[in-house]
């Protein structure tokens, strides 16, 4: 069994790309693969901003990638420092900086590059979307 570690760096708006990566994940884990982490960094990190209004018509990628992780218990890592930047923060977060509200919701989870580098090393193959 491989174990695969998944990089998000494009946005969701990157529909083509992100609609990919999803597929993939579903794929590896029909093959019999083993997903260790999906880390979202750069512009992936909007993947996680849970308060996203989308049409109706449009791809719900944060559904999308929730329920896969919830199925397969893959751990949604989200780069804390890439986050900051763009606006994406936890609950803790928010409460730290005085702010009433976050839009990072479970199973996202906002952590450091040394976490995405560990779980990088116990992996066989790193895969980037």
């Amino acid at each position: 069994m491989q174990r695969i570690s998944v990089l998000i760096t494009s946005s969701p708006e990157s529909l083509s790309a992100c609609t990919d990566a999803v597929a993939f994940c579903h794929a590896a884990v029909a093959q019999g693969q083993s997903i260790e982490q999906i880390f979202f960094y750069q512009a992936g990190v909007y993947h996680a901003n849970g308060l996203i209004d989308k049409a109706a018509s449009e791809v719900d990628l944060p559904s999308a990638w929730q329920t896969f992780a919830t199925a397969n218990n893959v751990p949604l890592l989200v780069c804390v420092g890439a986050a900051g930047k763009r606006g994406v923060i936890d609950a803790e977060q928010a409460e730290q900086a005085g702010l009433e509200q976050h839009n990072l919701f479970a199973p996202f989870k906002q952590v450091g590059l040394g976490e995405f580098f560990t779980l990088l090393h116990n992996s066989d193959k790193l895969v980037q979307f």
